[in-house]
C-alpha cells in the first residue's frame, strides 16, 4: 500500500488522451472542410478588422486553449526570480539567441539549398522567416496569436 507521499501522479482523463483527442479533432476539421466547404470558407473570411489577416475562429479558440494553463501560473513565484535567476537567464538566451539564429542557419541551408528545386527562391523565403518567427516563439501556440 503507498503512502500519499510515495504515491504516484497520474495524468487526468483528457490529458492522457490528448494524442487521441487531437487525432479526432483533425479528423472532425477535415470531415467538416470536405462536408460543408461554404461554412468554412465563411469561417475562414472572419477576421478581426478588415485585412488584419487575423481569423476570428482561431484566435477565439487558441485563447480558450490557453487560458485554462493562464489559470495555473502561480503570478507570486515570480518574486522568487529574483533569488534565483539562473533559470530565467537560460531561459531568455535560449529562446531568443540561440533557438532563432540556429533555426535562421538551418531554414537557410533548407530552403535554399535542399529544397531549391521544389521551391521559388520568394517561397525559400517566406518559409525561411516563418520559421525564424516558429523558432523564436516559446511555443506553437503563441505564433499564431
Amino acid at each position: 500500500m503507498s503512502t500519499p507521499a510515495t504515491a504516484q501522479k497520474r495524468l487526468a482523463f483528457f490529458e492522457r488522451y490528448l494524442t487521441v483527442w487531437v487525432l479526432v479533432c483533425m479528423v472532425v476539421g477535415v470531415a467538416f472542410g470536405k462536408l460543408l466547404p461554404g461554412v468554412t470558407s465563411t469561417l475562414s473570411n472572419l477576421q478581426f478588422g478588415q485585412g488584419s489577416q487575423v481569423n476570428v475562429p482561431i484566435g477565439v479558440l487558441l485563447w480558450l486553449m490557453i487560458y485554462p494553463m493562464m489559470l495555473k501560473v502561480d503570478f507570486t513565484a515570480i518574486y522568487g526570480v529574483a533569488k534565483r535567476p539562473k533559470g530565467l537567464m537560460v531561459t531568455l538566451v535560449v529562446n531568443w539567441l540561440v533557438k532563432p539564429f540556429s533555426m535562421a542557419l538551418l531554414a537557410w541551408f533548407f530552403m535554399q539549398h535542399v529544397f531549391s528545386a521544389w521551391i521559388s527562391p520568394e517561397l525559400a523565403k517566406e518559409y525561411t522567416a516563418g520559421l525564424i518567427i516558429l523558432a523564436a516563439a516559446p511555443c506553437a501556440a503563441m505564433v499564431f496569436v
